[in-house]
């Protein structure tokens, strides 16, 4: 067998000393990029080049970080954005770039995405023709799910449990207004006093989100009468996360001093810190959290921060494990480069980001059934 060579710098250099304990590098790289511009055959449009190139390297490194062209970015700003899936999704890329998925890990009640029957765990293999394994960022699969309201999507999906993919339709529809629920649970205590216990579901964090939440509380408060609310449950079930502010915001109503959440760069460098307030606060109120595997983001950070600082339990299932920051930094031309620079960790420093959270007490799926029992009875309660 005939050794390799390649040549470089026009000369022939053997495959044994181009791999001697080298590191591809700065250096080779601009020293590649010159022989591109320069020599390749025909003329080659050097920003085109780099923006392509610059794309497909941000592409590797997660799924919310890409580089969008300024002719890209303009497209994007130009769509109409009042019609709404309402569905959240992740994009999946396997080491090496390759074999990326679509997830969908949210979808609002009563919006498209629920109408068209789609649940959580799906897989989107195509949006509208459009392959998602040949996508390179989360963001080209978003852009396809925008539109005017009464526009349709084609969608190809895979099912959690069908053996074949099927096709079906988005109709976007306008955001659905209606973020949370509430109910008062009738309970008892072991000695067959009657009490209620407040229920709030928090399904996705938008603005404004934190303020509701307070005023819904407050109107719990009213209706369980004189003996006041036994508990709180917070359902965090299915909720895929959103504005981190608004979560803090619930979390800070519960939590009188100390660290919310913090995040940290690269070498685990503290970038910032977000302190609970003491104003407010309520100190005395037993909370109960459920989440479950889809429970994600700032959905997450809630739960830890009240966790770590000793002001509820959380039932249900192992979290989504989502907790990364993005610096959006825009070019001199036009263009946009959305880059993760640092990860969210709990007040009391667990990463969150690919590891999930752990719940206190834990309640598979297969067993939701039992959801409520087993909350009243962290609170000391039982059903009524």
């Amino acid at each position: 067998m005939t050794g390799i060579a390649v040549a470089l710098g026009g000369h022939l250099v053997s495959e044994a000393e181009a791999n001697r304990g080298a590191r591809f590098d700065r250096n080779d790289f601009h020293k590649a990029l010159d022989a591109v511009l320069d020599r390749y055959v025909e003329p080659v449009d050097g920003s085109a080049l780099l923006a392509r190139g610059l794309k497909h390297m941000v592409a590797g490194l997660d799924a919310h970080s890409h580089f969008l062209t300024a002719a890209e970015r303009k497209a994007l700003r130009a769509l109409a954005k009042d019609g709404m899936a309402g569905l959240t999704i992740h994009l999946h890329t396997a080491p090496g770039g390759e074999d990326r998925t679509l997830e969908v890990v949210g979808v609002l009640p009563g919006s498209a995405a629920e109408h068209a029957g789609l649940t959580l765990g799906d897989q989107v293999l195509e949006i509208g023709g459009h392959d998602v394994a040949r996508m390179l960022s989360q963001i080209e699969a978003e852009a396809l799910l925008m539109g005017k309201v009464g526009d349709t999507v084609a969608l190809r999906v895979q099912r959690k449990h069908a053996p074949h993919p099927e096709a079906l339709t988005l109709t976007l529809a306008e955001a659905p207004r209606e973020l949370m629920a509430s109910e008062l649970i009738p309970a008892k205590t072991g000695t067959g006093d009657e009490r209620v216990v407040g229920c709030i579901q928090l399904r996705v964090f938008r603005h404004g989100v934190g303020e509701a939440f307070k005023k819904e509380l407050a109107r719990l408060r009213r209706s369980a009468g004189a003996a006041g609310l036994a508990g709180l449950i917070i359902d965090l079930r299915g909720n895929p996360g959103g504005e981190v502010d608004e979560a803090l915001v619930v979390a800070d109503l519960f939590v009188d001093s100390g660290i919310l959440t913090r995040t940290r760069g690269r070498g685990g460098r503290i970038l910032r810190e977000e302190i609970a307030h003491e104003a407010g606060t309520e100190t005395d109120l037993p909370i109960v959290v459920l989440q479950d595997r889809h429970t994600a983001s700032a959905a997450e950070l809630l739960t830890a921060a009240l966790r770590d600082h000793g002001r509820a339990k959380s039932l249900g299932e192992r979290s989504y494990g989502k907790g990364t920051v993005q610096e959006i930094m825009g070019m001199r031309d036009g263009s946009v480069l959305k880059l993760t620079i640092a990860r969210y960790f709990s007040p009391k420093d667990g990463k969150i980001d690919g590891v999930g959270l752990t719940p206190d007490v834990e309640l598979p799926a297969s067993r939701r059934g039992e959801t409520v029992a087993q909350a009243l009875g962290l609170f000391g309660l039982s059903p009524r």
